[in-house]
Order: C-alpha cells, then structure tokens, then sequence
C-alpha cells in the first residue's frame, strides 16, 4: 500500500518512534544480498539496527487477505493513527518505480527523485519519502497541465524497461493517459490543501 500525505518535517521522528533517520553523510557498507545470499558492498546512509540480522530474512509466501466492507476504509484503517490525521491518499500497487519517473516528467531529469525521509526497522518491510521541493513547486495544480504530465508519464510508464522482463517477455500492459490521471489528480488536489511548510511525504507499506 502506498500513501501520500502532507506534514512538516520536524513531525516525522516524533510520529514514527521506532524509526531511524538518514546517517549524515553515505558510508561504505557490506551486507548480504537477500535473494542470492552472497555479499556485496554497498554505498548507503541507511543506519544499522543493532538486533537485525540479514541472513534471518525470510520470505512470506503471497496471501490472500479476504475485505470485508469498503476497499477504500481497508487501507485507511491499516495506516498509522499520525498519517490519518494529516491531509492524505492512500493507493495500491504505487513505488518509487512508478514515482521517480513521475518526479523526472514533472521536475526534469537534473538527479531530482524521492528522498528516504526515516528508515523503518527492517522487519517492517515499510520506506517514508519525501518529495523534492522542485517536484511539488512545478506540478500544475489543474487544468490541461496536469492531462499533459499524466500523458508523458503514461508513455514512461510504456517504455519496455518497465513493461518487459530480462528476457525481453512483457510483463505489464502498457499505461494508458487516463490510467495515470487517476493517480495524478489525487495527488494534485492532496497538494492543493498543503500549508506552510508542509512537504509531500509517501509511505509504501509491504
């Protein structure tokens, strides 16, 4: 589940507890890939967690949860009491996969993309963003503006970089305008209710 939300910086560390925040500068750091379980080194301001071990990570077989009631109430009652409070969209199926190339259409491609705002404990399997300034200030708020940005990022969406595997197979449809208005209009009206010194955030729960 992906949720986009407004807040002020300073209310994340107090908002989510558990959470660390990005070390100052990267660091240099060798871990243990989860999937082939060999090491690699890394660049990274991720910080440690003193009771995580990488070689302990498994891997949950795909479940099906079965709703009742509303879809929509699902994913708002599954959110942290804080991110309810603020002026916010929950989604589905949304990453940064999706979101750095909405961020390139829409703020240019000069290395402007998500920032890890807070790490969560890795047993969360979560991420909290933020977006670039730049992102929010350029977006349009309304209008052909905003069906011109949803149609380049349905054509970056189409590319086969994102819509075929390795093996030169598809794997996703291609997008289609309308696809991409539909989670581009939230997001411009969520930005719509932003005040002061809010900034765009994403949480995108496993």
């Amino acid at each position: 589940m992906a949720t986009f939300f407004l807040a002020n910086a300073e209310q994340l560390s107090p908002a989510f507890p558990d959470w660390k925040e990005p070390l100052p500068e990267p660091v240099a750091r060798t871990t243990l890939n989860p999937y082939t379980r060999e090491e690699i080194t890394i660049t990274t301001r991720a910080p440690e967690w003193d009771d995580f071990d990488p070689e302990m990570i498994e891997f949950e077989e795909p479940r099906v949860v079965a709703i009742e009631g509303d879809y929509q109430d699902f994913l708002e009652n599954r959110l942290p009491p804080f991110v309810q409070a603020q002026p916010h969209w929950c989604s589905k199926n949304l990453t940064n996969v999706e979101v750095d190339p909405l961020i390139t259409v829409v703020a240019g491609s000069g290395g402007v993309s998500l920032e890890t705002a807070l790490y969560a404990p890795p047993a969360l399997g979560c991420c909290l963003e933020t977006f670039p300034d730049a992102f929010v200030e350029a977006i349009p708020r309304g209008g052909d503006g905003v069906t011109a940005i949803a149609d380049k990022w349905a054509k970056a969406m189409s590319h086969r970089d994102y819509t075929h595997n390795r093996l030169g197979e598809r794997v996703m449809d291609d997008w289609t305008t309308d696809q991409a208005l539909s989670i581009l209009n939230p997001i411009v009206d969520l930005l719509q209710q932003r005040t002061g010194r809010q900034s765009l955030h994403l949480l995108v729960e496993g």
